[in-house]
């Protein structure tokens, strides 16, 4: 909680009635609530910091068409004991700070609707649209934790730890909206259990 290198975050439990559920996670910038995400949002989120433990499955719409039609749908599940994730901080001769958050997704396909998985042309269309898919959702979260000033992934501690001149000339409150996030999600169809 104390750590100016990096933020919190924790689940983000809600009473509705009797019941309490689970809404996403909650973000904190120094000790203060400051936003959230949503539960999907969280299951991308975890594998992006590199915590995750045990199964990360994902639900998208990859076509047109409408909502109720499973056939516009592809149900997915990571294989987590091979994510790889790097972070990698650089800051630029003009000070600007880059950060590169790679994330290497193999997965096994649980549900799709449309099949034809032995197709490698179409296995490789649905990993290039799956990683474009995510790498627009890890935009999001980055986008929402850089809004709500929450430093989760730590780039205030590695600059403290290799660009210890940078991080004492710079606010971090202001400096870390700024800082330009490239994440890269890379999806890989590596096996499927198709439900038809």
């Amino acid at each position: 909680m104390l750590d100016p290198g990096q933020d919190f975050v924790l689940p983000y439990l809600s009473k509705e009635g009797e019941d309490i559920t689970a809404r996403g996670i909650a973000l904190f910038h120094g000790q203060k609530f400051t936003g959230s995400l949503s539960s999907e949002q969280g299951v991308l989120y975890v594998l992006m910091t590199g915590k995750w433990k045990n199964t990360a499955r994902f639900v998208k719409r990859i076509h047109p068409g409408p909502a109720g039609d499973v056939q516009n749908f592809i149900t997915y599940q990571a294989k987590i004991q091979n994510v790889k994730r790097s972070l990698k901080v650089n800051v630029q001769r003009d000070g600007q700070i880059d950060v590169e958050l790679n994330l290497k997704l193999p997965v096994d396909i649980v549900e799709y609707a449309r099949n034809h998985l032995q197709d490698k042309a179409n296995v490789q269309r649905l990993n290039r649209q799956l990683s474009e898919i995510m790498t627009q959702d890890a935009e999001q979260i980055i986008r929402t934790l850089q809004e709500n000033g929450c430093d989760a992934f730590g780039v205030g501690r590695q600059l403290i730890a290799h660009y210890p001149a940078v991080w004492k000339s710079v606010d971090w409150n202001k400096e870390y909206p700024n800082i330009r996030f490239h994440p890269q999600v890379t999806v890989d169809i590596v096996g499927n259990g198709i439900l038809n």
